[in-house]
């Protein structure tokens, strides 16, 4: 399991894959509950980098 910490992280990430996204919009998405991700804490993201890449191709993905 690749994982990484962080929407700054989450970011670079996404832009090295060709598919740009904005801070902004990783915290939005997270608020609307669109984009998976493991939640420790409050303040603590992290992101499941295969989910990711599951979520980006829009198959179903099991959290």
């Amino acid at each position: 399991m690749r994982r990484i910490r962080g929407a700054k992280e989450l970011v670079k990430y996404l832009d090295t894959i060709g598919c740009p996204m904005s801070e902004g919009t990783i915290f939005r998405l997270l608020r609307e509950k669109k984009i998976p991700c493991i939640r420790p804490t409050e303040r603590i993201l992290i992101f499941d980098l295969d989910a990711i890449d599951q979520w980006i191709t829009g198959e179903e993905i099991s959290l």
